[in-house]
């Protein structure tokens, strides 16, 4: 049987993707060795699922329609660069997430994890830290020029983004880099 490469996660507008896109801009004049994330597939991962048998989705997408019926609709604000694990040295250049005062987002990652740990699904090590991967580090070349090029961002701000749906979506692994796929959107419509 084939599986699925799959993750769950909330799309970012394409408002959002272009500012996003002049971040990484900014940061490739360091010359450094990095695999860029094309800006149109940058989204928050909220769970990363794998490889995942058809017969799941189903289950998964209940899961989801589940965790969804404890929030309302929320905003999310963008902004600041960083590094994992650390800007001195980097292995992932990101822009972080920030909650809403009522922690939809916290509220939604830990709902959803605790039902998809029920479905047999690894439950995750140490804290979510909601971000935005810009690109992932591959060489140490040009490194000095990369630090400083990451510390001048972090206190940009890119904007706020109304999440309003979350979605299952697949990731084909392809040589031009991964090729995404809804396989379900779950609209967030309000508390009960």
């Amino acid at each position: 049987m084939d599986t699925i490469r799959s993750f769950i996660a909330i799309k970012i507008p394409d408002t959002i993707q272009e500012k996003l896109a002049g971040i990484q801009e900014k940061l490739k004049q360091a010359d450094a060795h990095i695999s860029w994330v094309n800006s149109e597939n940058i989204h928050l991962t909220l769970k990363f699922l794998g490889n995942i048998q058809e017969k799941q989705v189903a289950d998964i997408i209940a899961a989801i329609k589940e965790s969804v019926q404890n929030i309302a609709p929320f905003q999310l604000q963008i902004g600041y660069a960083g590094a994992f694990p650390n800007i001195r040295f980097p292995r992932v250049i990101w822009v972080g997430v920030t909650d809403d005062e009522q922690n939809s987002l916290k509220t939604l990652q830990e709902d959803l994890e605790s039902r998809l740990t029920r479905l047999g699904f690894e439950s995750e090590q140490g804290r979510f830290q909601p971000h935005l991967t810009l690109g992932r580090v591959r060489s140490q070349k040009n490194r000095s020029n990369l630090l400083r090029a990451i510390e001048s961002m972090t206190n940009v701000w890119v904007g706020e983004i109304p999440v309003k749906a979350i979605y299952l979506v697949q990731s084909e692994l392809k040589p031009t880099g991964s090729e995404y796929t809804d396989l379900a959107e779950v609209k967030i419509l309000s508390v009960k």
